[in-house]
């Protein structure tokens, strides 16, 4: 009897412990402005040429090492057509999640390296006459990492990307990859 008090106590005193760590945590909203730099790779260089991009993300912690997140960029490209105009909008939406460390700094500062992996959609946009704007799917793998003072951080990101596209001049469809590097700020939300 006094063996099997002991035993229930045990499991009773295991059981609390666990259910403290795995309390549940609020999921904290964040926003990320980024600014950062297109680069068309392999194929795609023949096409486009490189390019300022801009764009935002927004976020959601869902614990201290993951995140779902929805990324809206716009690239101001140009292509490699001789026609009127050489401008093409790249725009590119997706949605995806990171795995993350943390890892202390010292103080309140925290490092989070971490990788994602999302899909989504991607238009070009061409502003010649004779090019027809075209929208198709993208995948990407992201690696980078966030330095972290509070509710703000400093992001470096880059993403690498395979997408459909159908070329505007003889409209042949393949696979084609680019990548893309940003630097934003993530505002954790209360």
């Amino acid at each position: 009897m006094r063996s099997r008090l002991i035993t229930a106590v045990g499991v009773l005193a295991c059981a609390s412990s666990l259910g403290a760590q795995t309390e549940a945590r609020p999921i904290t909203p964040e926003i990320r402005p980024l600014v950062g730099v297109y680069m068309p790779t392999g194929q795609m260089r023949d096409e486009l040429k490189a390019a300022t991009m801009l764009g935002v993300q927004g976020a959601l912690e869902l614990s201290r090492n993951w995140h779902v997140l929805g990324n809206v960029t716009w690239a101001h490209g140009h292509n490699k057509y001789a026609l009127s105009t050489d401008r093409t909008d790249v725009w590119q939406y997706d949605v995806g999640a990171e795995g993350n460390l943390v890892r202390s700094m010292g103080g309140r500062w925290l490092l989070r390296p971490f990788l994602g992996l999302g899909a989504g959609g991607r238009t070009y946009d061409h502003h010649a006459e004779a090019l027809e704007s075209k929208t198709c799917t993208a995948a990407y793998g992201s690696l980078g990492s966030e330095v972290q003072w509070l509710r703000v951080a400093l992001r470096l990101e880059g993403r690498g990307y395979l997408s459909c596209f159908e070329s505007p001049t003889t409209r042949k469809k393949d696979t084609r990859n680019d990548v893309g590097l940003s630097v934003g700020l993530a505002f954790h939300l209360p």
